[in-house]
């Protein structure tokens, strides 16, 4: 809940000043900035509250790739690539990866005391 109701996260309706198109998850899609791209939910059908952490298609998949939280933490390897540094769309040059996406300042706070080498 302090994830969904931090002023961070959008609920997106729109994209470049029109409607959001169904390619791009309209009516309405999840935003979290500070998270891995997958874990903003691309289409929100409905929004169920539950006791217990929810499964998810990609930490079912693979469970050893993709942790429940996916926040950005270039402390914590990918099993298959560095997390190190990465390389934004536009760009040639490769820079490296702020925690957070670079809103630690804004959201670290929500995760204090957690072992993030684990709830990464």
């Amino acid at each position: 809940m302090d994830e969904a109701m931090h002023d961070l996260t959008l609920l997106a309706t729109g994209l470049y000043g029109g409607e959001l198109p169904a390619q791009n998850g309209g009516g309405i899609r999840l935003v979290v900035p500070w998270k891995y791209g997958f874990k903003s939910i691309k289409a929100v059908i409905k929004i169920e509250l539950v006791a217990d952490e929810p499964g998810t298609m990609w930490s079912t998949i693979a469970p050893n790739e993709y942790g429940f939280y996916a926040n950005v933490n270039p402390e914590v390897d990918h099993p298959r690539w560095s997390q190190a540094s990465e390389r934004r769309i536009g760009e040639f040059s490769r820079r490296e990866t702020l925690p957070f996406n670079g809103y630690a300042d804004q959201v670290a706070s929500l995760y204090a005391g957690m072992d993030l080498s684990e709830y990464y």
